[in-house]
């Protein structure tokens, strides 16, 4: 409002011409990682189990594979997948990291059982009727892991919304249920549908209830990676009453944005004030409110080129001395 009724006072005294000064500059939006950083994904969803079949893994995996895709992923999308298809996949998506090293994204859904402390991602065709034989018949999930710590990744994140109940209990000695607790590498975050030890609920609707928020909090544009895990936990926790609390396991250094924020445009010159050299007629009190008004403008801007207008529009002005002094400090002393 000021600095419009500089103008117009200017103008009404017939000093102003046809230029005229550009808004504020804006800051700058945080940065983020490079929008073309290469990103691969491997997704997987696994639900036609020989003993106790799923509903939701085959939805969830298809629609993460569609959001990642929209988000820059290049995804390997595997279905209903065998213990060979799903080592296949892993040595395709280890390739695939290895020669577009940047962020690496590895999603299964489906069972998965802990044992003596490791985590087994199981496959639709496994027939596991001694806890021995889990190695033989699943994939362990450090396996993935290795595959994205190999190829020197920026950013590895692992989720795994496979924390239902074991379907081969019976045949297992230990009784902890879901998955155990695993300890994130440098540079790799890792997401549970549940706190380690606890079940995670499959679902009602289309997706399971981890997988639900999870796509829901990736359509939220300029979000942080931590950020969207935060929101799934309170989502999924506020929905099952305290029953649910997914769980993170972090090493993150980076920032890592899934949609990568837009930089605002930089701010513009400032565009000269042209000003005619008069004589003021019978005194100069319109002159001094118009400086005085001009300098309420400006007087609090970062911008050293609004204090060089003034000082081009007002040379023996009375703020001269201050002007020049917030030029020399605003580009460094030079």
């Amino acid at each position: 409002m000021i600095r419009a009724f500089t103008l117009a006072c200017l103008a009404a005294l017939g000093l102003l011409g046809a230029a005229a000064f550009p808004p504020p500059a804006f800051a700058q939006a945080p940065a983020g990682q490079p929008a073309d950083e290469p990103r691969v994904a491997l997704v997987i969803g696994n639900a036609d189990y020989r003993t106790s079949p799923l509903v939701n893994p085959v939805n969830d995996a298809t629609d993460i594979a569609k959001r990642l895709e929209e988000l820059g992923f290049k995804v390997i999308l595997k279905l209903n997948a065998s213990q060979r298809e799903m080592k296949r996949a892993i040595r395709e998506f280890s390739a695939a990291l290895r020669a577009r090293s940047g962020v690496g994204l590895f999603y299964f859904a489906g069972h998965g059982v802990q044992s003596k402390g490791r985590n087994y991602l199981l496959p639709v065709s496994a027939d596991v009727r001694n806890e021995y034989e889990l190695e033989d018949e699943s994939v362990d999930a450090n396996l993935v892991i290795g595959a994205m710590d190999e190829a020197q990744t920026r950013v590895s994140l692992v989720i795994l919304d496979a924390c239902r109940n074991n379907p081969f209990a019976k045949s297992f000695r230990s009784t902890q249920g879901g998955l155990a607790q695993m300890e994130a590498a440098r540079g790799t975050l890792i997401g549970f549908a549940t706190a380690p030890g606890s079940v995670a609920q499959d679902g009602l609707g289309r997706n399971g209830l981890y997988t639900k928020h999870l796509l829901a909090s990736l359509r939220e544009p300029e979000t942080d990676v931590e950020r969207v895990f935060k929101r799934v936990a309170q989502g999924v926790s506020r929905e099952t009453g305290g029953s649910q609390v997914p769980w993170v396991s972090s090493s993150l250094s980076g920032d890592f944005y899934f949609a990568v924020p837009a930089a605002r445009p930089a701010p513009k010159p400032a565009a000269p004030v042209e000003i005619a050299t008069i004589t003021p007629v019978g005194g100069d009190s319109l002159l001094v409110q118009v400086e005085l008004a001009y300098w309420d403008s400006v007087k609090a801007s970062r911008n050293p080129e609004e204090y060089e207008a003034y000082l081009e529009q007002f040379p023996y002005g009375r703020f001269v001395g201050l002007a020049r002094a917030r030029v020399k400090a605003l580009r460094g002393g030079s």
